[in-house]
């Protein structure tokens, strides 16, 4: 390996000698984008970058399809607008006349990944992203090379999940992920869930107006999914949301803030599998096929209800930013509106009861809240734990989130109240590998006591590749509510942490759920990134905590990726349930063959 990669560098006119450490650590991806960049402009790295001042910040972003892709697909390019350089190098926290920084390269990567706390959810705009140091023309300065290639950006962009005979949830829209190549986003888009479909229009600019001042909004309107099918029932709401934002971009900012208002009026539904869950009077639960006490279920009390929510938040943030340790403090206020009604066919007699069990509580909050959050900036990049071969930044340490409010009538509360949540993680990254280890609490305190007291727990460890072959990851997490009376029900089965069950099979207010994979190293065919698995899931939701069991699965699993469609894997999970559920002909889940395929994006959880 060493000596393919010395010959590849004297084909490309790069000395071996001039490697920096940073190119070392590349994925063959990002390092055959970084190779091609320098062999196209004749450049070559610094391998001693340090002390010297920054000359020029040069960008190559590269076509989403390159030559060894294939003359037909390298057509395709024509219709992508790549990513304007402009913008790339704006993203840049080094800027010329700064001495080099290897912290602001590596953050600098870390936010065109989007992959930093303030824009994770945003839109994948490119699917490799390398920063190398360069030979500068001028004595004592170093040029920065900015490698990127762009993910196809004109395109259907879909996420699902799929089990034989049934696709439980879809979301996809007719999209422009890179308006005009200005990293702009807008799309047409369509959500399907098991219960309902939503169909709108959504815009994201990351940067407006050439500032980093971040806009969302969207709107959509929402349809009744007819059970099992993928075809629309009657109309039944609407959903909105707009958030404007500005940022705490990177991690010197001193100041930061927010405004987000949305509101939501649908039809909730309680399903299991492609069966509306009736509700039984006597347990005071919504039963599906399967359950023990299904028989005694109301064939027309329908476990379905009118939703109506609102939302308005607001925040400024001051950072306290130093190298070893960031502190930052948010203050804020909080308005939501929760509004649930029966529809008109159900049962008169049975409302009482199921209101009790499962809306929560109708109010309209009003609080001010202060919040206090400390962390560690030491970030690590990882590879193959949710993608293959390209760059995962993970930061490293402990963390810690403080949170007080108190909501009033003064405000427009319905009730006086206190809101309290503690949160601590710590991750580590011992012996290469990635750990992280978390709890929470969270409640109200109203004159009369606690409420809605939340504990919860998780557990994630990846061992390093070992032999350069494999690697284990473990997750677990369980959650415990007390005094419980806004909360709702968690689900698990299927999407939600067993695979080997159906869609929200089990569910409660108290939960725990492990999973531990066998996952391969990709194998590279072509530009393709394949990999395999053998999982083991565990778990169980009961409405509490002396009720819960255990149930478990095994099964296998395949990985791909296209790097130019997507930095998150396909996922194709057959699973195969260890412990039987239900009664014959109710929808009984039976232990072993045949299983139960399943298939998304994203490794699993």
């Amino acid at each position: 390996m060493r000596g393919l990669g010395a010959t590849l560098a004297l084909l490309l006119l790069v000395p071996v000698a001039a490697r920096a450490e940073g190119y070392a650590q590349l994925g063959t991806l990002e390092r055959g984008a970084v190779d091609a960049a320098l062999a196209a402009r004749g450049l070559s790295i610094d391998p001693t970058p340090e002390g010297k001042a920054v000359g020029a910040i040069l960008v190559v972003n590269q076509e989403v399809f390159q030559p060894g892709d294939g003359g037909l697909l390298e057509w395709l390019n024509h219709f992508h607008r790549t990513t304007r350089e402009s913008h790339i190098r704006r993203e840049s926290l080094l800027v010329p006349g700064m001495g080099y920084d290897v912290a602001l390269v590596d953050e600098t990567m870390r936010d065109l990944r989007n992959r930093t706390a303030y824009n994770a959810k945003d839109p994948i705009l490119s699917s490799i992203v390398a920063i190398v140091p360069v030979k500068a023309t001028a004595p004592g300065t170093v040029d920065i090379l900015i490698v990127t290639r762009d993910v196809w950006s004109l395109r259907f962009n879909t996420d699902y999940n799929y089990q034989p005979g049934y696709l439980i949830n879809l979301s996809t829209s007719l999209s422009e992920n890179n308006l005009f190549g200005w990293r702009k986003q807008v799309a047409l888009a369509y959500l399907l869930n098991e219960g309902d479909m939503w169909l709108g229009p959504t815009y994201l600019d990351p940067n407006v107006l050439g500032t980093h001042l971040r806009l969302i909004a969207a709107h959509y309107q929402i349809w009744g999914r007819k059970l099992g099918e993928i075809a629309a029932g009657p109309h039944e709401g609407s959903a909105s949301r707009l958030r404007l934002e500005y940022p705490l971009y990177a991690l010197s900012r001193r100041w930061g803030g927010f405004v987000d208002a949305s509101y939501t009026t649908r039809v909730a539904r309680y399903l299991s599998g492609k069966t509306l869950r009736t509700f039984n009077p006597g347990t005071g639960r919504c039963l599906g096929p399967g359950d023990d006490d299904f028989a005694g279920a109301d064939p027309s009390a329908e476990c379905a209800f009118r939703s109506r929510t609102g939302a308005v938040t607001s925040g400024l943030t001051r950072s306290f930013p130093r190298s070893w340790l960031v502190q930052r403090v948010t203050a804020g206020n909080e308005f939501g509106l929760n509004r649930p009604t029966f529809l008109p066919d159900f049962p008169t007699v049975e409302r009482d009861a199921f209101a009790q069990a499962y809306f929560r509580t109708s109010e309209r909050t009003s609080s001010l809240y202060l919040m206090y959050e400390v962390f560690t900036p030491r970030y690590r990049t990882y590879r193959n734990l949710d993608t293959f071969d390209l760059g995962e930044d993970q930061r490293l340490g402990p963390w810690v989130t403080l949170k007080l409010g108190r909501a009033s009538t003064w405000l427009g509360s319905d009730a006086d109240f206190f809101t309290l949540k503690a949160e601590a993680h710590v991750n580590l990254g011992i012996a290469g590998g990635f750990q992280s280890v978390g709890a929470s609490w969270e409640s109200r305190r109203y004159g009369e006591g606690w409420r809605d007291q939340l504990v919860t727990g998780q557990i994630y460890a990846a061992t390093p590749m070992l032999a350069r072959t494999f690697r284990v990851v473990l997750f677990g997490s369980a959650g415990f509510m007390y005094d419980n009376v806004h909360r709702a029900r968690v689900y698990l089965g299927g999407l939600e942490g067993l695979r080997g069950y159906p869609v929200n099979f089990f569910y409660g207010y108290d939960f725990h759920v492990a999973h531990i994979e066998l996952r391969t190293a990709p194998v590279a065919l072509a530009f393709l990134r394949l990999g395999a698995l053998a999982f083991a899931d565990g778990g169980h939701a009961a409405d509490s905590w002396q009720a819960l069991s255990f149930f478990g699965d095994v099964g296998a699993g395949a990985r791909l990726l296209i790097p130019q469609l997507n930095v998150e894997v396909l996922r194709c999970d057959w699973a195969f349930p260890l412990r039987g559920h239900g009664s014959p002909g109710q929808g009984q889940v039976k232990p072993g063959w045949p299983g139960r395929l399943s298939c998304g994006f994203h490794q699993a959880f």
